[in-house]
């Protein structure tokens, strides 16, 4: 069996698609231990190390097939605060520290994910010097049957190769209220709850203001309440203090049948059920990030398993990337 070590795993979304392709996953690594333990009670990796890879001795892993990972984004995302990002923001630098542990084991293959507003010239480049092929592109997920217009860097790496073309597999995405489906119209008052039968994980959502609760009927699919006020559906003015302030995808109400946009976190964002006048629950955003409803958080509050979710790699984009590295390398 093909072995891969996960990096910056968090809860799993990259490991779970090799997983799921046949790939076993030797070792895992993420900071935050509450990640880590959701990782390691759905993907049950050989090992798992709470901590930061800066401070790990990889050796001991010399000849593992291939590094899979998700350096932090935050120095470079463009929700991060221009005075913070770059050079600024303390996990700046994290994506080369792959390369630090590629030359430590020597894989024959590495797959990187990175936000669209990352520069991934210099490590591509170090990938080279050490004798790795290397493809590099920015994916919109939307287009490989994930039902959102999600863009992240893709790089592939793979060792003693003059070149790599790798083509992944297209694939029209579901509609996110086929999506949504089948799932209680209300959120959960408890985590599990039981409807129709069965039990139900993560249906959970937060609670808003009584005043914002007054606007969600009035935001038409598609719309962020931020559009609809500019477009003079709604006089958001009446509610909301300094409307201008606000991002553009805040109270986003997901259209029925469209992919979703990249919402910077659905939370704070206060994404909203395509149907119901609510946000979205916890399973149904892992749901449209494609995990199984078998993938169950624990031990998490609201607000964390909604970020958790937000920083995963959607696991059917996963698989599509470890499928074709399955075909092109073995």
């Amino acid at each position: 069996m093909v072995s891969v070590i996960d990096l910056f795993s968090g809860i799993g979304g990259l490991g779970l698609g090799f997983k799921m392709v046949g790939f076993d996953i030797e070792l895992a690594v993420e900071i935050n231990p509450r990640r880590a333990m959701n990782y390691k009670y759905n993907i049950r990796p050989k090992k798992m190390i709470v901590g930061d890879v800066r401070k790990i001795d990889f050796s001991e892993y010399k000849g593992i097939d291939g590094i899979i990972a998700g350096p932090p984004c935050q120095p470079y995302s463009n929700a991060t605060p221009r005075d913070k990002k770059g050079i600024n923001h303390p996990l700046y630098g994290l994506d080369l520290e792959v390369v630090s542990i590629v030359k430590q084991i020597n894989p024959q293959f590495v797959v990187i994910e990175e936000v669209p507003a990352w520069n991934p010239d210099v490590l591509v480049n170090e990938l080279r010097k050490l004798g790795y092929a290397v493809h590099a592109k920015i994916y919109d997920m939307s287009n490989y049957g994930v039902p959102m217009a999600r863009r992240r860097w893709i790089v592939i790496a793979v060792k003693d190769r003059l070149n790599i073309d790798f083509v992944i597999p297209m694939e029209k995405p579901p509609r996110p209220i086929d999506v949504l489906a089948n799932l209680p119209p209300d959120p959960c008052t408890i985590d599990p709850c039981k409807w129709n039968g069965r039990i139900v994980y993560n249906h959970v959502n937060s609670t808003i203001n009584s005043k914002l609760n007054e606007l969600i009927p009035k935001i038409p699919p598609g719309y962020s309440l931020i559009k609809a006020h500019r477009d003079g559906i709604i006089d958001a003015s009446k509610y909301v203090k300094d409307v201008s302030k606000k991002h553009s995808y805040w109270m986003y109400r997901i259209h029925p049948d469209n992919p979703l946009p990249t919402v910077p976190s659905p939370r704070r964002s206060m994404l909203l059920h395509p149907i119901y006048d609510r946000i979205i629950t916890v399973r149904e955003l892992a749901r449209l990030y494609t995990f199984p409803d078998t993938f169950i958080l624990k031990s998490m509050s609201i607000d964390e398993m909604y970020n958790a979710i937000t920083d995963s790699v959607p696991p059917k984009f996963a698989m599509k990337i470890a499928t074709t590295i399955k075909h092109n390398i073995y």
